[in-house]
């Protein structure tokens, strides 16, 4: 099967579909088979990635990947403004919700070990312009990441600064140009740098990886163990002192902190047992990470009343602004973000690439994107995400570039955990059992989820918000009566547990924040969007392997 979606369009053997019409609603909908990914591997071994990763590798990522300015930077924020102390259960609670869209994600890509991640798995669940929608974000998402990390970056060298009681130089604090723009020459320092690792090859970037990860679990443990013996119980008294309300609205601040575990997927045609090694490295990094925050914040909330936590750089701070004095301790804690961010850049980094050649390889995207170099590595991909987000991190601050972050993924996780139930109701040729179709349940119960959320941001009456909860629950009481059509005797992978419940309820979490996000965040998907739109309708729907492919072969 997968032979056909990969020759020429000028093969006559190939029945061409010259008289179904490219520009229709079927093919918006049309969706990739999954075999199609499966047989790929075998049939396409010259186009195939480096498979030389392990899960240690994997793990290395996905903690590269979320234990950056969340450990680092907003803890200080939960603590001082939202939860104090009881920022242990925010990070607990968010940890929850994401491990949700973790399962989502560890089954699809066990099943289906192609590069794409979300891209992917919506595009074969959900339907091509779905998946486009999704893929086309992400890019975005990667790369306003990679900026804002990067921008980060030149900022705590501020920090390091400040330490030593010496002011900042101007060129590191970026030039002021208004309100949006702040030029800073030296921001894309990291980003090149992270590129030239990148460009030598996974395996030489998976171990440069390892190296900086091993030294930023160090400095977590290192403030942990040094900070215990300071650490003054009183402080932890009054526990919740916004009470729970405060928690939960910490969970808003401190769930950005695990955003990131996704780009692992966009490993998986690199991994060496992706059926394996893809589950336990993505929920695997959530635990340590998970584990990680909880320490830091007892310590942290242990030395330091909550009231007095730095924002900015709460973990050295709290060596040299508590009465202690130490310097020492201070620039190592600096030194090991400093490593932190370098991981979180070249994480952020790894993703659009990838995400890139396997729309490339579908015909979504242009060709030059789905080249290999002999190291078999994407490199123009590589080298035109550096020059975007190199640019975004010259122009841009932080502060904007964070408000922009989020709302992408957040979208990728709801299609996720939509894909992962429409995928267990459907039959081998396309159908699904029952009257209503999956699709329109999760439709409603998306569009009631983003109504709930906003009813919860705008603070609306409680039994308009009771009503909509109720109403959500009946859709997935409704779900929960489908009969599943995946036969579990035959699957040598893993599985989301409890579907449809727990992926509907990723779905109802993530939405709500979305629907908690500033509406600058939404202008800008909508403009990115429109961008997209146009792409995809002047060349991807033109372009798609799918044109190519006979309908009665095709499995949806």
């Amino acid at each position: 099967m997968a032979s056909y979606l990969n020759r020429s369009s000028d093969q006559e053997d190939i029945p061409l579909l010259k008289n179904r019409k490219i520009y229709s609603l079927n093919s918006l909908i049309r969706k990739y088979p999954v075999n199609g990914f499966q047989e790929s591997d075998s049939t396409n071994t010259g186009d195939l990635l480096n498979k030389c990763l392990t899960v240690f590798d994997i793990i290395s990522y996905g903690i590269g990947s979320t234990v950056g300015a969340g450990v680092f930077v907003s803890i200080g924020i939960a603590i001082s403004s939202y939860a104090g102390p009881g920022t242990l259960l925010s990070f607990l609670f968010s940890a929850i919700a994401c491990l949700i869209s973790a399962f989502c994600y560890s089954e699809f890509s066990a099943r289906i070990p192609a590069s794409g991640s979300a891209y992917t798995f919506a595009y074969v669940s959900l339907g091509e312009y779905m998946g486009w929608f999704v893929g086309w974000n992400l890019t975005l998402e990667y790369a306003i990441s990679a900026s804002a990390v990067a921008r980060g970056w030149v900022g705590y060298f501020g920090v390091i600064f400040s330490i030593f009681g010496v002011k900042t130089p101007q060129f590191i604090q970026g030039y002021q140009i208004n309100d949006w723009i702040n030029i800073n020459p030296i921001a894309p320092l990291i980003i090149v740098f992270c590129t030239i690792i990148l460009v030598f090859g996974i395996k030489d970037s998976a171990r440069f990886n390892m190296i900086i990860t091993c030294i930023n679990i160090s400095t977590i443990l290192f403030f942990i163990v040094l900070g215990s013996f300071y650490v003054k119980v009183e402080n932890w008294t009054p526990f919740l002192p916004f009470g729970f309300d405060g928690v939960f609205n910490a969970c808003s601040v401190v769930f950005f902190s695990y955003v990131g575990f996704d780009s692992v997927t966009t490993l998986a045609g690199e991994v060496k047992n992706p059926k394996r090694d893809l589950p336990i490295g993505v929920i695997g990094s959530l635990v340590i990470a998970t584990s990680l925050y909880i320490g830091v914040t007892l310590v942290l909330s242990g030395m330091v009343n909550f009231k007095l936590v730095s924002q900015g750089s709460p973990l050295s701070d709290a060596f040299i602004n508590n009465g202690l004095d130490m310097k020492w301790a201070a620039m190592i804690i600096a030194f090991g973000t400093l490593t932190s961010l370098t991981a979180s850049t070249l994480c952020c980094l790894i993703g659009q690439p990838r995400i890139y050649l396997q729309m490339a390889k579908d015909g979504l995207f242009f060709e030059k994107f789905g080249q290999l170099n002999s190291k078999q590595v994407p490199v123009f991909g590589i080298l035109f995400t550096c020059g975007f987000a190199s640019l975004l991190a010259i122009i841009l601050d932080l502060d904007n570039l964070t408000n922009m972050i989020s709302i992408g993924t957040l979208l990728a996780f709801t299609c996720v955990c939509a894909g992962v139930i429409v995928m267990r109701f459907r039959n081998e040729d396309g159908t699904e059992d029952g009257r209503i179709p999956s699709t329109l349940v999760l439709f409603v119960l998306f569009v009631i989820a983003c109504v709930f959320g906003a009813a919860s941001y705008n603070g609306w009456k409680i039994w308009i918000q009771i009503v909509l909860a109720a109403l959500q629950l009946a859709l997935i009481i409704l779900l929960c009566f489908k009969k599943q059509t995946l036969d579990r005797s035959t699957c040598n992978y893993f599985l989301c547990p409890l579907v449809p419940v727990l992926p509907c309820l990723g779905i109802i979490i993530n939405t709500y924040f979305i629907m908690h996000l500033d509406s600058a965040s939404f202008i800008r998907m909508a403009i990115w969007t429109v961008v997209g739109t146009i792409v995809y309708f002047a060349y991807s729907i033109r372009n798609s392997k799918l044109n190519n492919y006979n309908k009665n072969n095709y499995i949806n």
